[in-house]
């Protein structure tokens, strides 16, 4: 027999080297996926702790911020911008991120819910909210349309309300809130607001539960602005600008030169806030968590958080 008799035919090799060549393909591949796999799994677990450390920083942010109000309370018998809460936290450098908060006075915002007192329309809030409108082209019919989403009846404010049969008209169909504002969210669920309106509005109104008067020390001149008919630009700039701030009365601000002339019911207004918000950014390695956190204060100086909310590009 010669020696070429032992060799296997070229196919028989062939076959052979192919399905050695499938055997390794089979295990890279299965190599490969266990690798892949492996990564996510690191990754997802770096993520949730990064996320759980950032829910600690936040945590910690509230808690400065509660003392912060409450330090300030036992110190001041008022609230104004140059307060201890009022001075930022610049951006600091934590291991592995940072973050950076300040706190917000919402008292010299305009409260959405004064519009209903004791179930009823307070007037003078309606329209010092429409002259708001005005100032920031946004239709002020849309303040009828507020009213009927949070009053407690069916009925329409004629000519520019909307009430259920509004709503379940559309694509899906829902119903009126028919109770206070709890989130500045539902503004767009609101027939006739839009995003561009809602933007405009964020920062110069909020929501709290009950009549909350506003801070004449940390009101802007926007909102100082609605306080009156025929108020100028320049006036509420003048009046934002008063050399008698920060008043520790409000029938000194009432007395002030800026405001001669000028008629405000003294029950609206305070030199005292009792609502705050926490608002800040915080980065740890690749995660990030805006966030804001709403505080209520009461007589006392006793500081609670009312909502927490993670902010969305919307909110700025």
């Amino acid at each position: 027999m010669s020696a070429t008799g032992h060799r296997l035919p070229t196919y028989e090799r062939g076959i052979a080297l192919i399905t050695v060549m499938l055997v390794l393909a089979v295990v890279t591949v299965a190599l490969v996926s266990m690798s892949s796999n492996r990564q996510m799994d690191i990754r997802r677990t770096e993520n949730q702790l990064r996320s759980t450390q950032a829910w600690e920083t936040l945590h910690g942010l509230e808690a400065w911020a509660g003392n912060q109000l409450k330090a300030d309370s036992a110190k001041n018998k008022n609230d104004s911008e140059s307060d201890l809460w009022s001075k930022p936290l610049h951006k600091t450098q934590i291991p592995e991120g940072s973050f950076e908060a300040n706190i917000i006075d919402l008292q010299g915002r305009i409260n959405l819910n004064n519009l209903l007192v004791d179930g009823k329309a307070s007037e003078e809030d309606v329209q010092r909210l429409k002259r708001l409108f005005i100032i920031l082209d946004i239709k002020p019919e849309l303040v009828d349309t507020l009213l009927d989403w949070i009053d407690a009846d069916m009925e329409l404010r004629y000519p520019n309300g909307a009430e259920d049969e509004t709503y379940t008209r559309l694509s899906p169909p829902y119903r009126s809130a028919n109770t206070p504002i709890s989130d500045l969210g539902e503004l767009l669920r609101v027939q006739g607001f839009t995003v561009e309106d809602y933007e405009k509005l964020l920062p110069y109104v909020y929501v709290a539960e009950g009549y909350q008067p506003l801070n004449v020390n940390t009101a802007s001149a926007v909102v100082l602005r609605c306080l009156a008919n025929d108020i100028k630009k320049n006036q509420a700039e003048s009046i934002f600008r008063a050399s008698g701030k920060p008043f520790e009365k409000v029938e000194e601000f009432l007395k002030d030169e800026d405001m001669s002339g000028i008629s405000v019911n003294k029950e609206s207004l305070s030199v005292v806030s009792n609502h705050f918000l926490l608002s800040g950014q915080i980065d740890i390695g690749k995660n990030g968590l805006a966030f804001q956190t709403q505080f209520k204060r009461d007589t006392e100086g006793v500081v609670t958080v009312v909502k927490r909310l993670r902010r969305s590009s919307i909110d700025g």
